[in-house]
């Protein structure tokens, strides 16, 4: 799984050398929310200097097995969970330009934002909210039997009860 968020990061400094940061909407964004909860110190430093609303699943707030992989312009966190790993990830960053010859790219690409996508044993999300995209994804060491990752009802719970929990303007 690390392999996998290290090249997600090297694709997006790729990207970030091609294009621009997003214009992060804060006036939609509730940060009293976020001024309430007391956060566990590997969150309340991982996220400091991030320039982007964060959002975490509530349920795994104070969870022990948490990484953080951050920077101003995006953020992963990973959750160790039993027999899976979910991982939530904003990005501010964007690509100038997509180069390809197929005129349907963009219509895929649009596409699939908030939808539920099952491929490879991960179920995963993408989405957009206050100008900067995110997204949800879970892994199953079992994905064929294991019930989180056989039917979308788990991460539609995680996703639903996102919470804001960081980010500085």
């Amino acid at each position: 799984m690390r392999l996998k968020i290290t090249i997600f990061f090297i694709c997006l400094n790729f990207l970030y050398a091609n294009g621009g940061l997003l214009k992060v909407d804060w006036s939609k964004i509730d940060t009293n929310q976020q001024k309430t909860r007391v956060l566990p110190k590997v969150l309340k430093n991982g996220i400091k200097n991030v320039t982007l609303p964060v959002y975490m699943p509530r349920y795994y707030i104070y969870e022990r097995n948490i990484s953080i992989v951050s920077d101003a312009n995006f953020y992963a966190i990973t959750v160790e969970l039993d027999r899976a790993t979910l991982m939530i990830s904003g990005d501010r960053t964007y690509q100038e330009k997509v180069i390809s010859k197929s005129t349907k790219l963009k219509t895929k690409i649009e596409s699939i934002t908030d939808k539920f996508i099952k491929a490879e044993g991960i179920i995963s999300v993408d989405f957009h909210r206050n100008g900067v995209n995110y997204s949800l994804s879970l892994e199953c060491d079992a994905p064929d039997i294991d019930p989180r990752c056989t039917d979308d009802r788990f991460l539609k719970k995680i996703y639903n009860g996102l919470v804001l929990i960081g980010g500085k303007r």
